[in-house]
């Protein structure tokens, strides 16, 4: 009777570390997954900056150079004029 009774503690025992055990490795799961879903968050926040990025390139490759505009030369009137008007005009344009 005595051994039955030994048997049963150690059986009970062995049992209890058993769940203390699995619950151990549930906690440790649970901090993994946590890790990794912060490690995911960081890297499409990352990933969000390089598009933003990405597109501020893209936008300004496509954008015209600025027109050059030749100095004036000396007694030319209607160059000058022509030159006065296409920068109002673009002024214009620019503003609205």
């Amino acid at each position: 009777m005595n051994e039955i009774m030994q048997m049963l503690i150690l059986i009970i025992l062995g049992l209890l570390g058993i769940t203390r055990l699995q619950a151990h490795k549930t906690k440790d799961l649970k901090k993994d997954i946590q890790q990794a879903q912060d490690m995911v968050k960081k890297r499409e926040q990352e990933l969000e900056k390089i598009d933003e990025v990405q597109q501020k390139i893209t936008t300004i490759t496509q954008e015209k150079p600025p027109e050059k505009i030749e100095p004036p030369e000396s007694g030319d009137s209607a160059g000058r004029l022509d030159r006065l008007n296409r920068l109002h005009e673009r002024a214009n344009r620019t503003g609205e």
